[in-house]
């Protein structure tokens, strides 16, 4: 039987070398403590085994010789690192365990050392089996740890070798306590235990698979991210462009090449990028600034400049720079992510023009307009009529912007009225009254053929507004799909009619209108940026009722004036206990609203005050109105409306004639705001 166990030594002693040397390196070089303490193991189990009395120690009666005891230093040291592998291997977070079993390790070691008196089971080696099952216990609760959090492939070989373990650790218990029965079978005094070496095989064998089998999991998730992320380089629409030390392109994305007109990569490839797309008056400070930062690895992170395309078109780029880096930290390129922000610039270019254009005139503009329409002397209000004399003699492009109701085609009129063109009618157009399958139509005109239907040629409403100025109402409400027309008029003026071939030419002035945000739009990816840049050069925002509540005495006054003219009243006065409760609502609707109410007021009142009990009495206190949204009230106030007009919307006496709105819009408004009609009405037709 020794012969056996000689073999089975240096076998183990083998392995341990090939295995803990390879640990070891890998340890080094992966500075992973996991690696590093397995090879020292090995190394230590190698020296063990190979030192005099060469394999294991298989008859050892006390007292031991010096050769055992300084054999033993490097078995002792095995079973004190191995808790602490079983720490870093499992990521057990609590480092007690383990440095009470290695100290108690060392206890045996020193027990060991100063026995003199051969006994059966010395103490020491009782020691050595308590060493051993809390390094079984130990292991089998980390590795449940490591299981639970998720590490199911490493966890599950390492229960395995830890089970071998403890089934030799539970038989060379059993042999201590019972005198050596399984020993003296054996014809050895020999401790079982240092069978470890199949569980110690075991776990280094297993953890390759495992390491194997995550690092193929990990090749194959990353080549699905390259996948991906080269799917998202081709079709992103940025451009994407990286360099190397030399300024020569290493890789251009689709988008970038499509918009600097080239058909293949092929043709910028291995080429100077400045050479290629810089503009020929900044080829040299560009490259001068290039080599600056390779010399001084610092990047500018944030850069706008012009490039030149294929045809010779500059174009402008917002650019975000980042460094490469080799392994060996040295930098070798550049990549540059860019965004054409061309519209923008040229946008913003209009505005300061008109600014400059603006102060050169220095004229003081009368707040006070000739007009009965735009009521009101506060400042808001003020402000908004003195950026409609600002613009309203220039052919800029204008947005009006404010909630519904508050007046906008009001303003509209009067830009158009002080502006040069108001010789010719100005052409106004609903965009959200248009159905998406005839707006085209409708805006641009078709030609004879274009559609079943069209037997003969029709103008659209540019055409009928060449030389004037045309109002888009509900600009946000334009479909994606025409936007790039409405933009190619706004730029140059020109458009061809549905199922047209020739261009045609107009000079036409611009006036939007929303209730939306359009800036918030584009984020969403609703409405096109470059859209938005164009009709956004002179902004004027009309404020809400609530934001110039100083006015409303004024305009009620104003209202009641005009609507009891029109149903022959005699109305002159409201009471301040009513004034005052007008002036608390939060007037959702605004001054289409007001006007509504008013008017509505005027017909049901008599005499010379008006009375508003019809409309106070569903209100609710101001207290109350203060907890709610601006959305809230608006809701609550349109399903008002509906339920007085028995949920008709279109016709006399439907909703949207009360409240001013076009059919198309209250119904858009009432989607928005989720308001569906009652099922117990269902049995009736809301009219169309």
């Amino acid at each position: 039987m020794e012969e056996v166990y000689t073999i089975l030594a240096y076998l183990t002693a083998g392995v341990s070398l090939s295995t803990g040397t390879i640990s070891f390196f890998i340890g080094l070089r992966k500075e992973d403590k996991t690696d590093l303490i397995f090879g020292i193991m090995g190394l230590c189990l190698f020296v063990y085994l190979l030192l005099p009395p060469g394999g294991f120690i298989l008859n050892d009666p006390a007292p031991y010789s010096d050769e055992i005891i300084f054999k033993r230093i490097f078995n002792s040291a095995y079973y004190g690192l191995f808790p602490w592998f079983i720490w870093f291997y499992t990521g057990k977070g609590n480092t007690f365990f383990p440095s009470l079993i290695s100290l108690t390790e060392i206890t045996c070691y020193g027990i060991m050392f100063f026995t003199t008196i051969d006994r059966p089971t010395p103490i020491w080696t009782m020691v050595a089996l308590l060493v051993y099952a809390a390094t079984t216990v130990y292991g089998l609760i980390a590795s449940i740890a490591q299981y639970r959090r998720g590490e199911k492939v490493k966890a599950k070989w390492f229960m395995m070798a830890i089970a071998i373990y403890a089934v030799l650790v539970v038989l060379a218990a059993i042999n201590r306590l019972t005198e050596d029965v399984i020993g003296q079978q054996m014809r050895l005094k020999f401790f079982l235990i240092h069978f470890h070496a199949i569980p110690f095989m075991l776990i280094m064998g297993f953890r390759v698979v495992a390491d194997v089998f995550e690092k193929y999991q990990l090749e194959k998730l990353v080549k699905e991210r390259d996948k991906r992320w080269q799917s998202f380089m081709r079709h992103a629409p940025v451009f994407v462009l990286e360099v190397d030390n030399q300024a020569n392109i290493t890789y251009i994305n689709d988008f970038a090449l499509k918009q600097l007109g080239y058909g293949d990569s092929s043709e910028l490839l291995s080429k100077n990028c400045f050479e290629m797309v810089s503009l020929p008056s900044n080829v040299k400070s560009a490259k001068m600034l290039f080599d600056k930062a390779m010399r001084e690895e610092k990047m500018i992170p944030y850069l706008q400049n012009k490039i030149c395309t294929k045809q010779g078109q500059e174009i402008t780029i917002d650019w975000i720079n980042y460094l490469i880096n080799s392994d060996d930290g040295r930098v070798v390129g550049v990549m540059s992510v860019g965004r054409d922000v061309t519209a923008g610039v040229t946008a913003q270019r209009m505005i300061d023009q008109l600014k400059l254009e603006l102060e050169k005139e220095n004229v003081v503009h009368d707040i006070t307009v000739g007009s009965t329409e735009i009521i009101g002397s506060s400042k808001a209000i003020g402000y908004a009529i003195q950026k409609v004399n600002q613009v309203a003699a220039t052919s800029a492009p204008v947005l009006l912007e404010g909630e519904t109701g508050v007046g906008k085609e009001l303003f509209a009129d009067l830009i158009h009225k002080l502006s040069s063109k108001n010789s010719v009618p100005m052409v106004k157009v609903n965009c959200a009254a248009l159905p998406k399958e005839l707006i085209e139509d409708e805006l641009f005109g078709h030609e004879k053929g274009a559609f079943t239907t069209a037997n003969q040629s029709r103008k659209g409403r540019f055409e009928l507004a060449d030389g004037g100025t045309i109002f888009l109402d509900e600009i946000g409400e334009l479909p994606l799909e025409m936007q790039p027309k409405l933009l190619r008029v706004l730029q140059n003026g020109e458009f061809e009619r549905l199922g047209g071939q020739k261009t045609i030419k107009v000079n036409v002035r611009v006036i939007a209108a929303t209730n939306r945000d359009l800036a918030h739009e584009v984020s969403q990816n609703r409405f096109r940026d470059d859209l938005f840049y164009r009709l956004n050069v002179f902004p004027i925002t009309i404020p809400a009722i609530r934001q110039r509540k100083e006015d409303l005495p004024e305009l009620i006054n104003y209202f009641i004036d005009q609507d009891s003219k029109k149903y022959q009243k005699s109305l002159q006065q409201i009471s301040k206990a009513d004034l005052k409760r007008l002036m608390e609502y939060a007037w959702p609707g605004n001054v289409r609203e007001l006007k509504n109410v008013i008017e509505r007021s005027v017909i049901a009142s008599s005499g010379s005050t008006l009375k508003l009990d019809w409309f106070l009495a569903g209100e609710k206190s101001s207290e109350q109105q203060s907890s709610e949204t601006l959305e809230d009230i608006e809701r609550i106030h349109i399903v008002k409306i509906m339920e007085e007009c028995h949920w008709k919307i279109n016709g006399e006496n439907g909703a949207a004639e009360k409240l001013n709105m076009h059919p198309n819009t209250l119904r858009s408004k009432m989607k928005k705001l989720g308001i569906d009609r009652p099922l117990e009405r269902s049995s009736e037709a809301i009219s169309e």
